[in-house]
């Protein structure tokens, strides 16, 4: 029985899968499964992962999203570790080894990465533009948003089944949703060290700022509802929604919906007035216009 099981969830993802799954066969940590489910992929997604041959365990299902395509992969794996590797990012070579090493820590584990594909103007490293956490995390998933690459992330099987997985609706947030609910009661553990090549899209289904504020706002509102949320003190859960709201309004005005970014910054200030965020952004928003 292998200790890790790689969940690789792919649609249409002939462009890089081979390199992916390459990049996941390819670690120094032997001791693992590697499977893929296509999750009803149009394109030669089957024929790039049939060259494997038995190295790879192929899983087929018509399309359902990537939530549930993670759900199904998990359900067939054999290792006591779950670890997750989106189709189009990539592992360094060390990632799972440096990672085991440390398993007997906590139950969730998770790298820096690399940023890669259309950056921009981001910075190489994910912690150079957001800082990572280690231990009791839970507070600092609500206030200052995911900051965990799904694709580096190691979980015990035993816990991903007893929360029931990846939650359904909550798309393309559901990695956030899974760590709120994990970290509520266990601790993390951070390797600071980059071993994920997280790679950008142009049309990434984050850019859709309606989207992502909707979901945003569901995840929050569910954290919030745990048992730990629900202790948290009437000006704590206030906070937390004016950060929300605040995202909500830089990511519309990112996006050139300036009145969309005035109305979010608007109930974020209504959530917490002493905050000076919420101000300052409405009005360079409107020194933009």
């Amino acid at each position: 029985m292998p200790t890790v099981s790689v969940i690789i969830p792919a649609y249409n993802a002939e462009p890089f899968i081979t390199e992916t799954v390459q990049s996941a066969l390819d670690q120094t940590f032997k001791d693992l499964e590697v499977i893929v489910v296509d999750d009803g992929s149009s394109d030669q997604t089957v024929a790039r992962l049939e060259a494997f041959g038995d190295r790879v365990r192929i899983h087929r299902q018509a399309n359902a999203g990537v939530a549930r395509a993670r759900n199904a992969g998990v359900a067939i794996a054999k290792g006591s570790w779950i670890a997750f590797l989106d189709a189009d990012d990539l592992w360094l070579p060390l990632k799972l080894q440096r990672q085991m090493a440390s398993a007997a820590d906590a139950p969730l584990l998770y790298t820096d990465r690399f940023n890669i594909g259309a950056r921009k103007e981001l910075p190489l490293l994910q912690s150079e533009a957001q800082p990572m956490r280690d231990g009791d995390i839970f507070m600092a998933l609500l206030l200052e948003g995911n900051f965990i690459t799904n694709s580096s992330v190691v979980l015990r099987r035993e816990l991903f089944e007893t929360l029931g997985g990846f939650a359904y609706g909550v798309s393309p947030a559901e990695d956030w949703d899974l760590w709120l609910r994990v970290t509520e009661r266990h601790h993390a553990r951070l390797c600071p060290e980059p071993l994920v090549r997280y790679r950008f899209h142009p049309d990434g289904a984050s850019r859709n700022h309606q989207r992502m504020a909707e979901v945003r706002t569901k995840v929050i509102s569910r954290a919030l509802h745990l048992e730990r949320g629900r202790r948290l003190d009437w000006w704590v859960r206030r906070q937390v929604w004016a950060q929300t709201w605040a995202t909500n309004g830089w990511d519309a005005g990112q996006a050139g919906a300036r009145a969309q970014a005035l109305r979010d910054y608007a109930r974020s200030a209504v959530a917490w007035p002493l905050g000076l965020q919420p101000y300052k952004e409405a009005i360079r928003v409107c020194l933009n216009a």
